[in-house]
């Protein structure tokens, strides 16, 4: 897959897709969690009601960071950073939700190393990216002079051709899965995200309605699932082994605030 510098994307936090791929990650939730790439802060409210005791979020533009903030969440903390580094201490996060991001990052192998580090022994990722599987990309397409999106079959067509065209790289499950286990994860669960459908006005209502109603029911239908917008691949840190898993360990008086490298806060 090949690194190139990251379009930024856009929040995928609309109030059903929230609700949705929150109750998909719930069982995981516990602890102090890292929000990777996280934007306006969108999912993160949700995340501490299903479970979390706390949640920091990271992102490299100022701008959304802000807007992060302005939700005034308690327990919520929000840094910008410079895409490569995370500004915090090893092993002091029980779970990282890297949603609709992983696509967009410059560095795939050095952004996963990074979430490795942080995470303790134990720890959760949840990373949620496109599913080649799915046949229209969701990011622009630019061809010549003409950009579309969304665009039909796109996902479908080689790599070697259409990597020049898109705006953020798509993933065959396989390729997501080989990532995170590369990367030092033990995989704990692949599974595939529905599109909700919030943002298209143009679909017929009354099909989007019917859709709306049924899509929960296809998360587990063999097959079927494959076709969703979206891969989810869960890894797990694997515990220290011997006199390094026998140590006591760290905790922070105040879990809003994870031990710090550096001070990123936009004042």
């Amino acid at each position: 897959m090949v690194n190139r510098e990251p379009d930024r994307g856009m929040s995928t936090a609309t109030p059903l897709n929230v609700e949705y791929r929150v109750d998909r990650i719930a069982k995981y939730l516990s602890g102090h969690w890292l929000d990777f790439g996280c934007a306006d802060g969108g999912y993160d409210e949700a995340m501490l009601t299903r479970g979390l005791d706390a949640v920091s979020g990271v992102d490299v533009e100022e701008e959304r960071i802000a807007e992060a903030r302005q939700r005034n969440l308690q327990n919520a903390t929000y840094l910008t950073f410079d895409g490569n580094t995370l500004p915090f201490c090893d092993d002091v996060f029980d779970g990282a939700l890297m949603n609709e991001v992983f696509e967009h990052v410059a560095d795939e192998a050095r952004t996963l190393a990074e979430i490795f580090r942080v995470l303790k022994p134990g720890g959760v990722l949840v990373l949620i990216s496109p599913n080649r599987w799915f046949p229209v990309e969701g990011h622009n397409v630019t061809i010549g002079s003409k950009t579309v999106c969304p665009a039909p079959l796109i996902p479908w067509l080689p790599e070697r051709l259409t990597h020049r065209w898109t705006a953020a790289r798509n993933y065959w499950p396989y390729q997501l899965r080989r990532h995170v286990r590369e990367s030092g994860f033990a995989i704990e669960e692949l599974a595939f995200i529905w599109p909700v459908l919030e943002i298209y006005p143009w679909l017929p209502a009354r099909g989007v309605r019917w859709y709306q109603r049924h899509f929960r029911t296809w998360d587990q239908a063999w097959g079927l699932r494959r076709l969703g917008v979206s891969t989810m691949v869960v890894g797990i840190k694997p515990a220290r082994r011997a006199l390094a898993a026998a140590q006591p360990a760290k905790h922070d008086a105040d879990l809003t605030r994870p031990k710090l490298l550096m001070d990123t806060r936009v004042s």
